[in-house]
């Protein structure tokens, strides 16, 4: 198993499983799987899909996913010079749009109290999430677990096992849309708490493709619950679940794609050749003007770069580095809206580019959840471990910290599964009711500033 979080390495393995990120290009294999094939579209990390169709070694591919992107496969297959040929499944089990929301108006409190077994209430924030796991173990006999973007991978993976186990105490699962892809999971029922999301940039309405990929996860033949059902609390949200999921999805018309590090340096190296100046072009000028001069023919797009950019901008005054060193560091696992995030990788290049070993900091050392926003800090000390852990595999250093970042991962899990099965202790105060109104508020003007501009 390679994923940007673990490695694991089995002796005597005979398959591979990994990220689409991770897929190895060098390598000869029988026949690779390549599931989600319609993520080739997704304006930030398609490019990985497509990379990925086009650069495996095998004489058989196998590419799972949606029927949108039937018409996009088919076209790189061309391209490439290779067979195509198409196989469609349907649905074992049936997939019942309910007519109801569970709350009679959107400002309703307390609706959660008519959950039941089997129920999955996705949601799209950690403070959401563990205020409605608050609000159902209160007012109902159930358990919940949790699963979130941000949880360590043995953590999402422990939730899910209670969730499915029959004999468990835990019924309810409270989610955010990291259930889409990757879980097996026996839901009976899906409830959107909300159907409005920050995708990072601005307050987004969840589109066609990603109400189908979370409403799918209800309903799993040979389980508890065979047939699934969808609904929302907000009674303002079913129009568009109904819109959703009555409608077709449109068929995919372009993939994604990124430079690749050879690109780049070839890049910059013309840049300085015609370059007056005389001085060495800094990694983020040429990755802005890579962007702004490219020019793509067919069935293509660039993906954004914007978090290559920022860090790209960071890594900037760091000396004694390539640029194919610091392209590679570009594609860190970095999350470059978090200050400690970017500390942990700032610090730990310029000491390796001075010469030094990088160390791990003191703030690293986890302590025991008593808050909610102490759980959140531990997934971000976990998150700060695992991007050392990245920075060592590509800038190795010490060993000796290797194993003292890797013993203290395992103690953040620990504690992070305490806090979980202890949440009902925590501090929290907030009420996710409130900024679902508002973020449909901020929404709405938005769209009609848009439309006010047209």
């Amino acid at each position: 198993l390679l994923t940007g979080q673990e490695h694991r390495k089995v002796p005597f393995s005979t398959h591979r499983s990994s990220t689409v990120e991770l897929a190895s290009l060098e390598e000869d294999f029988d026949v690779v799987v390549i599931d989600e094939i319609q993520m080739l579209c997704d304006e930030f990390r398609g490019f990985a899909w497509t990379r990925a169709l086009l650069g495996v070694r095998c004489k058989e591919v196998h590419v799972c996913g949606g029927a949108e992107a039937i018409d996009i496969v088919k076209k790189i297959c061309r391209l490439s010079g290779d067979d195509f040929e198409l196989h469609r499944y349907e649905r074992f089990s049936d997939l019942k749009v309910l007519d109801e929301s569970l709350a009679q108006s959107p400002a309703e409190k307390g609706s959660y109290r008519n959950i039941q077994s089997g129920d999955c209430v996705v949601a799209f924030s950690k403070k959401d999430i563990f205020a409605i796991k608050r609000e159902i173990e209160h007012n109902t006999p159930f358990k919940c677990c949790v699963i979130y973007g941000s949880l360590p991978p043995n953590v999402r993976a422990e939730q899910a096992r209670r969730f499915n186990d029959p004999d468990s105490e835990y019924k309810i699962l409270v989610a955010s849309d990291a259930i889409g892809m990757g879980l097996n999971l026996s839901i009976k029922r899906i409830i959107f708490n909300t159907m409005f999301k920050h995708n990072g940039d601005r307050i987004i309405q969840l589109d066609h493709s990603a109400v189908k990929q979370i409403a799918g996860r209800a309903g799993r033949r040979n389980s508890l619950y065979p047939n699934g059902e969808v609904t929302c609390r907000d009674p303002d949200d079913m129009a568009h679940l109904k819109k959703c999921m009555g409608t077709e999805i449109r068929p995919l018309t372009k993939a994604g794609v990124i430079p690749t590090p050879s690109h780049i340096a070839v890049f910059n190296e013309h840049l300085e050749e015609y370059d007056s100046s005389g001085k060495e072009i800094d990694l983020h000028t040429t990755l802005r003007k890579f962007s702004d001069m490219a020019t793509l023919k067919g069935d293509f797009f660039l993906c954004r770069e914007q978090s290559m950019e920022i860090v790209s901008r960071w890594l900037k005054d760091i000396k004694n580095m390539s640029t194919a060193e610091k392209f590679a560091l570009c594609m860190s696992p970095v999350n470059e809206s978090c200050t400690k995030s970017k500390n942990v990788l700032l610090k730990y290049v310029e000491t390796y580019a001075s010469g030094k070993v990088p160390g791990l900091h003191y703030s690293m050392q986890p302590r025991t959840a008593k808050t909610f926003d102490h759980l959140a800090d531990l997934c971000m000390i976990h998150h700060q471990l695992e991007l050392f852990l990245w920075l060592q595999k590509k800038l190795p250093s010490n060993a000796v910290e290797v194993m003292r970042a890797e013993a203290l991962k395992e103690r953040t899990i620990q504690m992070i599964n305490s806090g979980l099965f202890k949440a009902e202790k925590l501090t929290l105060s907030y009420d996710y009711i409130s900024k679902d109104v508002r973020i449909k508020k901020e929404w709405a003007s938005e769209r009609r500033g848009e439309e006010d501009e047209i």
